[in-house]
Protein backbone atom coordinates (compact mmCIF):
# COMPACT_ATOMS: atom_id res chain seq x y z
CA UNK A 1 0.00 0.00 0.00
CA UNK A 2 1.81 2.88 -1.47
CA UNK A 3 0.26 5.97 -2.97
CA UNK A 4 0.56 6.67 -6.68
CA UNK A 5 0.11 10.42 -6.06
CA UNK A 6 3.86 11.13 -6.41
CA UNK A 7 3.75 9.60 -9.91
CA UNK A 8 0.82 11.82 -10.89
CA UNK A 9 2.74 14.86 -9.62
CA UNK A 10 5.86 13.77 -11.53
CA UNK A 11 3.90 13.61 -14.79
CA UNK A 12 2.40 17.10 -14.44
CA UNK A 13 5.71 18.74 -15.34
CA UNK A 14 6.50 18.96 -19.03
CA UNK A 15 9.93 17.43 -19.71
CA UNK A 16 12.68 19.71 -20.99
CA UNK A 17 12.95 19.55 -24.76
CA UNK A 18 9.42 18.22 -25.34
CA UNK A 19 8.12 20.34 -28.23
CA UNK A 20 4.44 19.37 -28.40
CA UNK A 21 1.63 20.51 -26.15
CA UNK A 22 1.89 18.77 -22.75
CA UNK A 23 -1.04 16.97 -21.11
CA UNK A 24 -4.00 19.22 -20.32
CA UNK A 25 -5.06 16.75 -17.64
CA UNK A 26 -2.90 14.45 -15.50
CA UNK A 27 -5.01 12.58 -12.98
CA UNK A 28 -5.73 9.27 -11.27
CA UNK A 29 -8.17 6.39 -11.44
CA UNK A 30 -11.24 8.29 -10.20
CA UNK A 31 -10.94 10.85 -13.00
CA UNK A 32 -10.22 8.12 -15.55
CA UNK A 33 -13.45 6.37 -14.58
CA UNK A 34 -15.42 9.53 -15.41
CA UNK A 35 -14.09 10.04 -18.96
CA UNK A 36 -16.54 11.61 -21.36
CA UNK A 37 -14.65 11.52 -24.67
CA UNK A 38 -16.78 14.22 -26.29
CA UNK A 39 -15.72 16.82 -23.72
CA UNK A 40 -12.23 15.60 -22.89
CA UNK A 41 -9.38 18.08 -23.34
CA UNK A 42 -6.64 16.23 -25.21
CA UNK A 43 -3.88 15.32 -24.78
CA UNK A 44 -4.44 13.80 -21.33
CA UNK A 45 -3.05 11.02 -19.16
CA UNK A 46 -4.09 9.05 -16.08
CA UNK A 47 -2.19 6.90 -13.63
CA UNK A 48 -4.21 3.81 -12.75
CA UNK A 49 -3.16 1.06 -10.31
CA UNK A 50 -3.38 -2.26 -12.12
CA UNK A 51 -1.89 -4.91 -9.82
CA UNK A 52 -0.17 -5.61 -6.52
CA UNK A 53 1.67 -8.81 -5.70
CA UNK A 54 2.95 -9.57 -2.23
CA UNK A 55 5.35 -12.13 -0.82
CA UNK A 56 6.40 -12.75 2.76
CA UNK A 57 9.70 -11.06 3.73
CA UNK A 58 9.88 -11.81 7.44
CA UNK A 59 7.99 -10.97 10.58
CA UNK A 60 5.69 -8.00 9.86
CA UNK A 61 7.30 -7.38 6.45
CA UNK A 62 6.17 -7.98 2.88
CA UNK A 63 7.88 -7.63 -0.49
CA UNK A 64 5.36 -5.70 -2.58
CA UNK A 65 5.34 -5.36 -6.35
CA UNK A 66 3.08 -2.52 -7.49
CA UNK A 67 1.97 -2.36 -11.12
CA UNK A 68 0.33 0.67 -12.66
CA UNK A 69 -0.69 1.87 -16.10
CA UNK A 70 -0.16 5.31 -17.56
CA UNK A 71 -3.09 5.79 -19.93
CA UNK A 72 -2.36 8.34 -22.65
CA UNK A 73 -5.15 9.87 -24.74
CA UNK A 74 -4.35 11.87 -27.86
CA UNK A 75 -6.29 13.01 -30.90
CA UNK A 76 -6.54 10.50 -33.72
CA UNK A 77 -6.82 12.84 -36.67
CA UNK A 78 -6.25 11.97 -40.29
CA UNK A 79 -3.49 14.02 -41.87
CA UNK A 80 -1.70 14.06 -45.20
CA UNK A 81 1.26 12.23 -43.66
CA UNK A 82 0.72 8.53 -43.03
CA UNK A 83 1.66 7.45 -39.49
CA UNK A 84 1.65 10.93 -37.94
CA UNK A 85 -0.71 9.86 -35.12
CA UNK A 86 1.56 6.95 -34.28
CA UNK A 87 4.59 9.27 -34.28
CA UNK A 88 2.80 11.67 -31.93
CA UNK A 89 1.84 8.79 -29.61
CA UNK A 90 5.48 7.64 -29.57
CA UNK A 91 6.61 11.16 -28.60
CA UNK A 92 4.26 11.20 -25.59
CA UNK A 93 5.15 7.63 -24.59
CA UNK A 94 8.87 8.38 -24.74
CA UNK A 95 8.43 11.59 -22.71
CA UNK A 96 6.49 9.75 -19.99
CA UNK A 97 9.04 6.93 -20.01
CA UNK A 98 11.85 9.47 -19.61
CA UNK A 99 10.10 10.98 -16.57
CA UNK A 100 9.40 7.64 -14.87
CA UNK A 101 12.03 5.06 -15.85
CA UNK A 102 14.50 4.59 -13.02
CA UNK A 103 12.84 7.20 -10.79
CA UNK A 104 12.27 6.31 -7.11
CA UNK A 105 9.04 7.65 -5.64
CA UNK A 106 10.46 7.25 -2.12
CA UNK A 107 13.91 6.41 -0.77
CA UNK A 108 12.84 2.91 0.33
CA UNK A 109 11.24 2.06 -3.03
CA UNK A 110 13.17 0.50 -5.89
CA UNK A 111 13.29 2.37 -9.23
CA UNK A 112 10.33 2.25 -11.61
CA UNK A 113 10.54 -0.26 -14.48
CA UNK A 114 8.85 -0.11 -17.89
CA UNK A 115 7.04 -3.34 -18.86
CA UNK A 116 5.41 -2.61 -22.21
CA UNK A 117 2.16 -1.19 -23.50
CA UNK A 118 -1.05 -1.86 -25.35
CA UNK A 119 -3.78 -0.09 -27.24
CA UNK A 120 -6.99 0.42 -25.31
CA UNK A 121 -9.15 2.07 -27.94
CA UNK A 122 -9.01 3.66 -31.37
CA UNK A 123 -11.88 5.87 -32.48
CA UNK A 124 -12.15 8.26 -35.40
CA UNK A 125 -11.22 11.11 -33.03
CA UNK A 126 -9.28 9.65 -30.08
CA UNK A 127 -6.57 7.12 -29.36
CA UNK A 128 -6.14 5.58 -25.88
CA UNK A 129 -2.92 3.76 -25.05
CA UNK A 130 -1.75 2.22 -21.75
CA UNK A 131 1.90 1.71 -20.85
CA UNK A 132 2.57 -0.60 -17.90
CA UNK A 133 5.15 0.23 -15.24
CA UNK A 134 6.02 -1.34 -11.90
CA UNK A 135 8.22 -0.95 -8.84
CA UNK A 136 9.12 -3.02 -5.78
CA UNK A 137 9.14 -2.05 -2.12
CA UNK A 138 9.42 -3.67 1.28
CA UNK A 139 6.42 -2.80 3.44
CA UNK A 140 6.76 -3.22 7.19
CA UNK A 141 4.29 -3.03 10.03
CA UNK A 142 6.84 -1.98 12.60
CA UNK A 143 5.83 0.73 15.03
CA UNK A 144 8.25 3.31 16.34
CA UNK A 145 9.54 2.60 19.82
CA UNK A 146 7.77 4.61 22.52
CA UNK A 147 9.63 7.38 24.30
CA UNK A 148 11.45 6.25 27.46
CA UNK A 149 9.60 6.58 30.76
CA UNK A 150 10.95 9.54 32.74
CA UNK A 151 8.42 10.41 35.42
CA UNK A 152 4.78 10.27 36.39
CA UNK A 153 2.69 13.41 36.37
CA UNK A 154 -0.49 12.99 38.37
CA UNK A 155 -3.22 15.26 36.98
CA UNK A 156 -6.30 14.02 38.84
CA UNK A 157 -8.02 15.03 42.07
CA UNK A 158 -5.86 14.78 45.21
CA UNK A 159 -6.61 11.68 47.26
Amino acid sequence: MLSLSPIIAQLKTKPAGFKSLWFKQVAGAAEYAQIRPESLPLPACWVVRSAEKSSHAGERAENLNVGFDVVIAIENVRTHVAGSTDDMLLEYRQAVKTLLLGWQIELDVRPIRFEGGRVLQYTDGDLYWADHYSFDAVITNYLDDPYPFESLNYTGEPL
